[in-house]
């Protein structure tokens, strides 16, 4: 399927998705919270873009120089900015191991990818561990939680301790990946978790956590930025269990845009938050920390299509 056809695609089930979410949210009062929006926390959450991408592109720098030891931190931030436009278009995000493959050629593409899902997978591990003391709370806290929520701690804390583990040990993750996957090119890819000391993914899964705790709390301030009398632990838990649940769910819409937004409405009008503030807060989010690096990572790829359109011919 072309990059073009694709995009629209995701676009139109981002559209679609929003559609329903918007039916339960009345337009005019999205406006009015946009309007009457507290500019304090909104420019705070808009100044904390650079340190949240600067934090991605440092820990991926990490890694790949266990691998290649004369990349640049420079080089990895231009191959994380040229991976945003890419992930925007593909289910997953998975576009952007191929964006940063491309970028930087230091490193074969099959290592750059199995690095780029060491990366992730700690991500992930940081929000489930955040979500799951969120679940916590909320089963102390209420009065009549549903009875799915135990088994979806249960397994979720399986899921996670899994995941902390493939972390933490990445020459095991290895093996049994390897073993489960017996193909040349993806053990050869694979090998690159060797090269992981557990000194360096002790530090990945710390950074990750950083960066957790960076993104959460810029969610945390657009939504005190739509709705200031919300109160700011009810909108940190709130906000963790949203991102716990959109993680939970694979996306195949453009940025998530959908899933984010029904997940923020319903959790934090949980936690007091109006429907109104709760979409803005989460459009927002979307717009900070996906959309804006996306278009600065754009001239990262007409560069790269650019180079590979003037390199010489090979007869």
């Amino acid at each position: 399927m072309s990059a073009p056809l694709l995009f629209a695609l995701k676009a139109l089930l981002a559209a679609l998705v929003l559609a329903f979410v918007v039916q339960v949210v009345d337009p005019e009062a999205a406006l009015a919270a946009a309007r009457e929006a507290w500019m304090a926390p909104l420019l705070l959450a808009l100044a904390l873009v650079p340190a949240n991408v600067s934090l991605e592109a440092y820990r991926w720098w990490r890694l790949v120089t266990h691998l290649a030891p004369d990349v640049r931190f420079r080089s990895a931030l231009g191959a994380i900015l040229g991976g945003y436009p890419l992930g925007l278009l593909t289910p997953g995000r998975v576009g952007e191991i191929a964006g940063r493959a491309a970028l930087l050629r230091a490193l074969p593409a099959g290592q750059s990818a199995a690095l780029t899902v060491a990366e992730k997978v700690a991500t992930l591990a940081a929000i489930l561990v955040g979500g799951l003391i969120a679940v916590g709370h909320l089963l102390l806290t209420s009065a009549a939680p549903s009875p799915l929520w135990v088994p979806t701690v249960v397994f979720t804390a399986l899921w996670t301790a899994v995941l902390l583990l493939a972390v933490l040990h990445p020459s095991a993750a290895r093996a049994f990946l390897g073993a489960i996957l017996p193909f040349a090119p993806v053990r050869r890819a694979l090998g690159a978790f060797d090269a992981i000391p557990t000194r360096e993914a002790v530090a990945l899964l710390a950074l990750s956590f950083g960066r957790y705790l960076i993104f959460a709390s810029q969610f945390v301030l657009l939504v005190l930025a739509f709705a200031p009398q919300a109160a700011v632990g009810a909108v940190a838990s709130g906000v963790a269990l949203v991102l716990f649940a959109k993680s939970a769910v694979h996306s195949v819409t453009l940025g998530d845009l959908g899933v984010r937004e029904g997940a923020a409405v319903f959790f934090l009008g949980s936690a007091g938050v109006s429907e109104a503030a709760a979409l803005n807060a989460s459009l927002a989010i979307f717009g900070f920390n996906l959309l804006l690096p996306a278009l600065v990572g754009v001239p990262f790829l007409l560069r790269l299509r650019l180079s590979r359109s003037s390199a010489p011919a090979i007869s």
